[in-house]
């Protein structure tokens, strides 16, 4: 039986809005290229959210063939997006929600992230555990560039 969530909470030393804008428009610069950091790494060559309620989150691809055109799969699509608070998702690849929270604290920003498993559900890749710290790693470096 799968478990019904995983979650994972880290600190940065951004505000919550410059923690969430670099969090979905800077997702490509952070998120970590490998073989199994997507869902066809071979092919694979950025991450990308499109902004706002009904938007998508992407894994951008090069076409297998000779074109030089790229292609996209759809791992979710956005149910919540309010600048500097809250961004999630429906995932279109597994049977969950994923919720993303930005609270202000002495010193930052606490992003939380929790992926829950729809009811009825059977499929779940409980990736952000795994995730989150490459966040902070860039942010960190992104502060030490300023």
């Amino acid at each position: 039986m799968t478990k019904p969530s995983a979650s994972a909470s880290v600190e940065v030393a951004a505000d919550p809005a410059t923690a969430f804008r670099v969090f979905t428009a800077e997702i490509d610069l952070w998120w970590v290229r490998g073989p199994i950091n997507f869902f066809d790494a071979a092919r694979a060559i950025g991450m990308q959210i499109e902004p706002g309620l009904g938007g998508r989150v992407l894994e951008i691809y090069r076409y297998a063939d000779a074109t030089g055109g790229e292609d996209v799969l759809e791992i979710g699509q956005i149910t919540a997006w309010e600048p500097g608070a809250l961004f999630a998702y429906r995932s279109s690849v597994d049977d969950t929600e994923t919720e993303i929270r930005f609270d202000s604290f002495d010193g930052g920003t606490r992003v939380s992230v929790e992926q829950t498993l729809l009811p009825g559900g059977e499929k779940a890749f409980y990736f952000w555990p795994n995730v989150i710290g490459w966040f902070v790693a860039h942010v960190a470096s992104s502060s030490r560039r300023s």
